[in-house]
């Protein structure tokens, strides 16, 4: 059930087997009820003291335990994306970014795109708000559309 070929969960990256939520599980119209049974089931496994044989990142089980994700978590899932959000803090980035508190995703080459906050396609990111908006990013890269599914085996 934790197989990334079942499309509910993906492989972190291409070099690490780690596992997050599929973003795109919603192609499959009965993915929240199969959500509902892996938590049971893992919650079931850990009551007895089952081993499982799956690890999800440390933000997944911060998000369980609802503990803040930072951009320190992001740095063993994301390298790429780390080192540029940490870039972005570090340095004055006036003239330097033309983006706005909008992110864009690929969804099975739809592209899509989500504002980090009300109106943000209109909200230039400057060198004043960029705390911001390293901030909403963050949490926007790991609650990226699995909002519902996450929430469906925490909420019952």
């Amino acid at each position: 059930m934790l197989n990334p070929y079942y499309g509910l969960f993906q492989y972190t990256r291409d070099d690490i087997y780690t596992l997050q939520i599929n973003p795109d599980s919603s192609v499959n119209p009965e993915h929240l009820s199969y959500f509902h049974f892996v938590g049971r089931v893992i919650g079931i496994a850990v009551f007895h003291g089952h081993y499982i044989d799956g690890g999800f990142t440390l933000p997944f089980y911060k998000m369980l335990l609802n503990k803040p994700i930072t951009l320190d978590d992001i740095e063993a899932v994301d390298p790429e994306l780390h080192r540029s959000l940490q870039w972005m803090l570090e340095n004055d980035i006036t003239s330097v970014f033309d983006t706005n508190f909008s992110v864009e995703h690929d969804a099975f080459g739809q592209l899509q795109v989500h504002e980090l906050k009300p109106n943000g396609r209109e909200i230039p990111v400057t060198e004043e708000n960029k705390r911001e908006y390293v901030r909403l990013y963050v949490n926007y890269r790991f609650m990226r559309g699995i909002e519902q599914q996450f929430l469906c085996h925490t909420k019952r």
